[in-house]
């Protein structure tokens, strides 16, 4: 089972948690046989939309300057993230798998480091 790497942590426990949380399913669907990855992959959907829907809430707590902007990448990354299943879900199992492998984990790595650090900045200064 595989960690979110030091590096990847923003430290506040409640984000870590999710980031960690993220990473463990993103991990196990990055490596899911074809047979298990549609349920792998809804399992990363679910987790994410509940992972945003707690981030948001963060924002709205601490009155964070770049909410809007950040829920923007939010609802960018679960719409692709949704195209990307239709397409398993219509057969095109490979679109998708690209997608996970190359674009997913970059995403996530590129949003946490630059916007979720940025927002546990805020919390940290609000406390």
């Amino acid at each position: 089972m595989s960690h979110l790497p030091e590096a990847l942590k923003v430290g506040i426990d409640t984000i870590d948690q999710r980031h960690e949380e993220f990473y463990v399913l993103y991990n196990t669907l990055k490596n899911a046989t074809d047979s298990d990855f549609l349920e792998a992959f809804n399992a990363v959907i679910l987790h994410t939309q509940g992972h945003f829907a707690e981030e948001e809430a963060d924002m709205e707590r601490v009155v964070y300057p770049n909410k809007s902007e950040h829920k923007q990448e939010h609802q960018k990354a679960l719409d692709e993230m949704n195209y990307f299943r239709e397409k398993v879900v219509s057969g095109k199992l490979v679109f998708a798998k690209v997608y996970v492998k190359d674009r997913l984990g970059d995403w996530f790595r590129n949003h946490l480091l630059n916007m979720d650090s940025d927002l546990a900045r805020v919390i940290t200064l609000s406390r």
